[in-house]
């Protein structure tokens, strides 16, 4: 079983050779997202928020379990991309991992988000 967060090399998608930051940087996240590893793997996503694309998504696909802990990471990633002018966006989360975003606030601060545009 394992019980890191470990942090692929992020896709970024945007003009083929355009110069500035990515329209649109992809961070997926796989393994458990725990107290043990949220600010870790916060502080990476923050790095990625403040490189500043205009949209910071984090694939939670991989991710097998996320407790109301790691979702800190997430917290973290949202409060570094609204400094920035970043849209966090949360893709692929199963709904154990929803019900959990959804318990702690997060779902509501991410839509309170997009309703502000």
């Amino acid at each position: 079983m394992e019980f890191s967060m470990h942090i692929f090399r992020p896709r970024r998608r945007g003009q083929p050779g355009a110069h500035g930051p990515p329209a649109h940087r992809v961070v997926r996240l796989h393994g458990t997202l725990d107290a043990r590893n949220a600010e870790a793997t916060g502080r990476r996503l923050v790095r990625q928020a403040d490189a500043g694309p205009k949209v910071l998504e984090v694939d939670l696909a991989d991710v097998k379990y996320l407790s109301p802990d790691g979702c800190a990471a997430l917290f973290m990633a949202f409060r570094a991309a609204r400094v920035h002018g970043t849209r966090l966006t949360i893709t692929h989360a199963d709904e154990r991992a929803r019900s959990v975003m959804r318990q702690i606030g997060l779902s509501r601060a991410l839509s309170a988000e997009t309703r502000d545009d």
